[in-house]
C-alpha cells in the first residue's frame, strides 16, 4: 500500500484483527452506579421545563354565584281621606237583633224637621266635644274647628267638623254614642244648584239608618228631600246640606230633591240627577 493511499475494505479488516482488543478499564467499586447517577442528573437537567401554554391546566368547578339580600322597602304614603269611611266609635246595644252605631230606640226617636243646635251651649256642646274627643287623630288634628250644619232629630245630633282644610260627619246619640267620618269639601255649584257629594247607610235591620250631604249654591234657602218612604227637611248652612233618617235604601237613597230659592219659587228634581260628574 502506498503512502497517503486509503486501505480498502479488505485491508482495514485484516488491520483491525491484528490489533490488539483494549482491556475493559478496572472501575472502583462504586463507580458504575456514581456514573449512572450522574447521567440520570444531567438528562434532568437537559430536559426542558414545561411551559405555561404546554402545562394542562386543571379544569374548576364553575363558581357559585352570590346571593344578594334584597332590602323590602315599604315607602308610607301620604294620609288620604276616604269619602264616606266611617269610624264606629262605641258598640251599639242589641235591639231586637239588630245592630248599629245608633239603637233601634234611638232612630226611632227620629224628626223629619230638625232643630238647630248652637255648638257652645246645651246639647250642642255636648256634641261637640264627644265629636272632637273623638277625632284626636283624625284629618286636621292640631288645627282649630268649626262646627257648621249642628241640628238635633230626636235623641240624636249631628254636625259638620272643619278642621285644618278637612271636613268630618258626626253624629252623637243622646246615649253617648255615635260615629264620624271624612266628607267631601263644598264644592263651587251653580247659584240655583245643588249636589249630593256623599251618602250611604249605616247598621242593619232596626238599627239602619241613611244619610246624605252635598253642596248647595248660594240663593238656595231650604230643600225636600224624599226618599225610603220619608219626607223630610235638610239643614242647609255655609254652602252644605246635610240629612239622615231612619230605614233600609234600595239603589239610591234619595228618591227628589224639592229645592226652594231665596225668591221663593221651587222646582223638584231626581236624585239621580244631584249626582256630581
Amino acid at each position: 500500500m502506498n503512502a497517503g493511499q486509503r486501505p480498502d475494505q479488505a485491508e482495514r479488516a485484516e488491520l483491525l484483527g491484528l490489533a490488539p482488543v483494549p482491556a475493559e478499564r478496572d472501575l472502583p467499586e462504586g463507580r458504575h452506579a456514581l456514573h449512572r447517577e450522574r447521567l440520570m442528573r444531567r438528562i434532568d437537567l437537559d430536559t426542558p421545563t414545561p411551559t405555561a401554554a404546554s402545562t394542562p391546566v386543571p379544569t374548576r368547578a364553575p363558581a357559585r354565584p352570590r346571593l344578594r339580600r334584597r332590602l323590602a322597602v315599604t315607602v308610607a304614603g301620604a294620609f288620604v281621606v276616604a269619602t264616606a269611611a266611617a269610624v264606629a266609635v262605641t258598640a251599639t246595644q242589641p235591639s231586637g237583633g239588630s245592630r248599629g252605631p245608633l239603637s233601634a230606640t234611638e232612630l226611632a226617636s227620629w224628626t223629619g224637621a230638625p232643630t238647630p243646635l248652637s255648638a257652645g251651649t246645651g246639647p250642642g256642646a255636648t256634641a261637640e266635644k264627644w265629636c272632637l274627643d273623638r277625632m284626636t287623630d283624625g284629618p286636621g288634628a292640631g288645627s282649630p274647628a268649626t262646627i257648621t250644619n249642628a241640628d238635633l232629630r230626636g235623641k240624636v245630633a249631628s254636625m259638620v267638623v272643619n278642621r285644618g282644610g278637612k271636613s268630618m260627619l258626626c253624629y252623637v246619640a243622646a246615649e253617648g254614642r255615635g260615629l264620624w267620618e271624612a266628607i267631601d269639601p263644598v264644592k263651587k255649584v251653580a247659584p240655583d244648584a245643588i249636589t249630593y257629594d256623599t251618602g250611604g247607610s249605616h247598621g242593619d235591620g232596626e238599627a239602619r239608618f241613611n244619610y246624605a250631604q252635598g253642596s248647595v249654591g248660594a240663593d238656595v234657602k231650604a230643600i225636600t228631600i224624599q226618599g225610603t218612604g220619608h219626607t223630610f227637611q235638610v239643614t242647609v248652612e255655609n254652602g252644605r246640606w246635610t240629612a239622615w233618617w231612619p230605614g233600609v235604601a234600595e239603589g239610591s237613597n234619595v228618591d227628589t230633591a224639592t229645592i226652594t230659592l231665596s225668591d221663593g219659587t221651587s222646582r223638584t228634581v231626581s236624585g239621580k240627577s244631584l249626582y256630581t260628574r
